[in-house]
């Protein structure tokens, strides 16, 4: 008997404790167990943030490019708050993204198991949920991220929108990679320009548009977000996953390194033609780790947890994209947003805990959660014709 999709008033209340309840065991487990958890990157923030709260000053040195995260950190401590309250409040916005997230689910299938199913998942993805008790970026810009889809979503029109772009400004001040939300919101306003044009010429002038967004955003990325790392240099190392010396590519030849004093593209694009198959086996292995998300130092029960419950959201979430049913500039919105950071992934390293896919991958479960509750509305009409 296959479940219902339309599930009773008094069943969606039933899933939605019990749904609270789980997140809620979850985070007080996570918060007695860790408290607070920190990492270098963690005690650069703070020193930041006490700087703007002490003496409202804004070092330039390489945390500006994470502003938005010291911002937060001064505020909380303006409020007098301590590293454990910084940690309640990062838990409590990651709780309010997460229904949120299910409003989004709700409103992308047009039922109500998808967003239970979705909901449930991103609740028990343990890789996502304990970041929630670091002092790092990821917390705070995955729960934005969550907010803007949430307002692109449910927005009947491009000024309803717009309440989504503070939102994703601050994202772009978060983290360097935030830059590919706002990306991904101009994507999402050509799509629609592009399917109200009324005629062939204004189409072909927003074509343009799709070609001079990309270009002014690696402008911004040659010039500005990637100055101060050191992308290229690491490739002489061959590391796949940063750090990890069990997975590394070599070359059969020795590598050219590019000049020191060009641009980080630059140094890229002479890099990849001097070194192009070295290149290329490194890229593909984090292509694959990337989408993949499973670690050869993760433990069986992990990488096989990761597999059963990932794949098959990739498998039905290309099914719900390929459908017209979700408009398509939200489709172009979560796509391009997933894309960006797997192409940033594969071509600078992918991390141990796999966390860049963890910053987009609750929009893998709102697609894959919606495309098997539509399976599941496909056969069970089959079966009652």
């Amino acid at each position: 008997m296959l479940p219902r999709t339309q599930l009773s008033a008094a069943t969606e209340k039933s899933i939605q404790v019990a749904l609270v309840a789980l997140w809620t065991v979850l985070h007080a487990v996570l918060f007695w167990k860790y408290g607070v958890r920190t990492t270098d990157d963690s005690r650069e923030y703070l020193t930041y943030a006490h700087a703007i709260a002490d003496e409202f000053h804004f070092a330039n040195n390489y945390y500006i490019k994470y502003l938005g995260y010291p911002l937060f950190l001064a505020l909380m401590f303006k409020l007098g708050l301590s590293l454990k309250g910084v940690i309640i409040v990062q838990t409590l916005l990651s709780g309010i993204a997460t229904i949120f997230f299910y409003r989004t689910t709700k409103l992308l299938a047009g039922n109500t198991l998808a967003p239970a199913l979705a909901t449930f998942v991103l609740i028990i993805w343990y890789d996502l949920q304990l970041f929630h008790a670091f002092i790092m970026t990821e917390s705070l810009y995955i729960s934005l991220l969550i907010f803007a889809f949430y307002l692109i979503v449910k927005a009947d029109s491009v000024r309803q929108s717009l309440w989504a772009v503070p939102v994703l400004l601050y994202v772009a001040l978060v983290r360097p990679n935030g830059f590919i939300a706002v990306v991904a919101y101009a994507a999402y306003l050509i799509t629609i320009a592009y399917l109200a044009a009324p005629t062939k010429l204004a189409r072909r002038l927003l074509l343009l548009g799709v070609v001079i967004v990309p270009l002014a955003a690696i402008l911004v990325v040659d010039q500005y977000l990637l100055q101060s790392f050191t992308v290229v240099e690491t490739y002489e190392k061959g590391e796949v996953i940063y750090l990890y010396k069990g997975l590394l590519v070599h070359s059969d030849k020795p590598i050219i390194m590019p000049p020191a004093d060009a641009s980080p593209l630059t140094k890229l694009y002479l890099f990849v033609r001097d070194n192009t198959s070295y290149f290329f086996r490194m890229s593909a292995l984090r292509f694959l780790l990337f989408w993949g998300n499973v670690k050869p130092f993760f433990s069986v029960f992990h990488n096989t947890m990761i597999a059963l419950l990932l794949y098959p959201m990739y498998l039905f979430g290309a099914i719900a994209l390929l459908k017209d049913r979700i408009p398509l500039p939200v489709r172009v919105f979560g796509v391009l947003l997933v894309l960006q950071q797997a192409f940033i992934t594969t071509i600078t390293s992918e991390n141990e805990t796999g966390r860049f896919l963890m910053s987009v991958v609750f929009i893998v479960f709102a697609f894959g959660a919606t495309g098997i509750s539509w399976q599941l509305e496909k056969w069970k009409t089959r079966l009652e014709s």
